[in-house]
């Protein structure tokens, strides 16, 4: 009897195998119902059959199918065909082949390479096939395609230790709310905050979400209906600010099937923004201070522009006064020449007056009349010098006036355009101060648009 792991072998062997005669007391129905049993398998199963040293006898269709070959492609080839090169040449696999020939037989999951260099998984019992002797004669391999399922297992794992390695927290609840799984850095946090929690951190996993909330009830009806999420929430808990938000998890049919939170402590980031907030206020007020400021060195720029202009009028009309003045001066001049001239003929007139009355005195009667005459010429030219001395000195004080109006002027014209000087200069000093406070109030508006964007994160 040939010692195997599935029963059919039992049954079935001394009759396919043994070098002797069937023994009569084996049953026919009975080995009839063995070969039915082995067709079955082979019908459900991929088969292939090797020598004992891995040379390929056959293999049934499930078998070629699987592999992508014909059987004339594999016949009379080596099992390591179907195997990763660097497999093949390795200590484990001549110690797969050794252990067959030992008789022992290998049921696991294998990789095979198929046709083209596909993968293959195979889920597979290696059956060493034992003569009447006990000796290993050949082998029969039995074999269920599982790649679809082991690749499905290699994603599935291969996401699990994305969320394993995670650097963020992840807590998973089913649709009792009852916490199934927390990820490493959702453990790590834990710790951070374990004087917070109702219960033990490695305590956790197991318990209700209800032990986090004063009133369950609420929570409870969010998580109820998927249509309710994702919610995304801050909480206080003790000293620390919390930052939380939970997701529908739902299967591949779309059903709901839990809850998945991902959540951080906050309490720094949360200090931040509010210092953030009160920096985005005091922004706003340099701001609309900076605006006020701007808008009146605005104002102080157009007077001072305004100023120089006047200035600079007053300083036009001060030359131009100047030059009527200096002309005044030399009219002045030339009315005292004047005076001098009418005074000289005064004095002459007043002398031949004089002498006319002495001739006439020595004319007697008949120079009486040209005496009178004379007289009266006198008479006007003291007059006239009278007048023309009085009006030099008016026109010696109006010179001095003149002269002292042109000192004057001279100085104001002076003053003034020096006034519009500096005008100028205070306006170029101004209008370079308006595009300071210009940037300084763009500064103010990113600081408040800054402080805006850094509270929304």
């Amino acid at each position: 009897m040939i010692e195997t792991n599935t029963g059919w072998w039992h049954a079935f062997s001394p009759f396919h195998l043994a070098e002797k005669k069937t023994p009569a007391a084996i049953d026919i129905e009975e080995h009839q119902n063995a070969l039915a049993i082995i067709a079955a398998i082979k019908r459900s199963n991929a088969s292939i059959e090797f020598t004992m040293d891995a040379t390929i006898l056959t293999a049934n269709d499930a078998f070629l199918q699987t592999m992508g070959y014909s059987l004339e492609e594999i016949q009379g080839q080596k099992h390591r065909m179907f195997v990763d090169p660097e497999e093949a040449d390795s200590d484990e696999y001549q110690e797969f082949w050794a252990s067959l020939n030992r008789g022992e037989f290998r049921s696991e999951r294998f990789k095979r390479i198929g046709k083209g260099g596909k993968e293959v998984y195979i889920q597979a019992t290696y059956n060493p096939i034992l003569d009447s002797s006990g000796k290993p004669k050949k082998v029969v391999k039995f074999a269920i395609d599982v790649t679809r399922q082991t690749v499905a297992e290699f994603e599935a794992s291969r996401l699990m230790n994305m969320v394993e390695n995670l650097p963020i927290n992840l807590m998973f609840a089913d649709r009792q709310n009852i916490i199934r799984y927390i990820n490493p850095a959702s453990r790590k946090s834990m710790q951070k905050i374990s004087h917070l929690l109702p219960v033990p951190v490695e305590s956790v996993v197991g318990k209700s979400v209800d032990i986090f909330h004063q009133r369950p009830e609420k929570q409870r009806a969010i998580l109820a209906d998927a249509d309710n999420l994702p919610v995304k929430t801050q909480f206080q808990l003790g000293s620390e600010v919390i930052d939380l938000e939970v997701n529908a998890i739902r299967d591949r049919d779309g059903s709901h099937i839990g809850s998945m939170a991902t959540w951080q402590i906050i309490t720094e980031h949360a200090a931040i923004r509010r210092q953030v907030g009160k920096l985005g206020d005091v922004g706003h007020t340099v701001a609309l201070n900076v605006g006020d400021m701007a808008s009146a060195m605005q104002e102080i720029s157009s007077n001072v522009n305004r100023t120089a202009s006047l200035a600079k009028t007053a300083e036009d009309q001060f030359k131009t006064a100047d030059v009527s003045i200096q002309e005044l001066g030399n009219c002045s001049e030339q009315i005292g020449e004047v005076v001098s001239l009418i005074r000289e003929l005064a004095e002459q007139t007043n002398l031949l007056a004089l002498n006319a009355t002495i001739e006439a005195a020595r004319a007697g009667e008949a120079g009486r009349s040209f005496a009178v005459v004379a007289s009266e010429v006198k008479t006007l030219a003291t007059g006239t010098r009278d007048a023309t001395e009085n009006i030099a000195e008016r026109v010696g004080r109006i010179s001095d006036s003149i002269a002292e109006v042109v000192k004057s002027t001279s100085e104001i014209a002076k003053g003034v355009s020096e006034v519009s000087q500096n005008s100028t200069t205070v306006a170029a000093a101004i209008e370079e101060q308006s595009t300071i406070i210009g940037g300084m109030k763009e500064t103010s508006d990113d600081l408040v648009s800054l402080s805006a964007e850094l509270q929304k994160l």
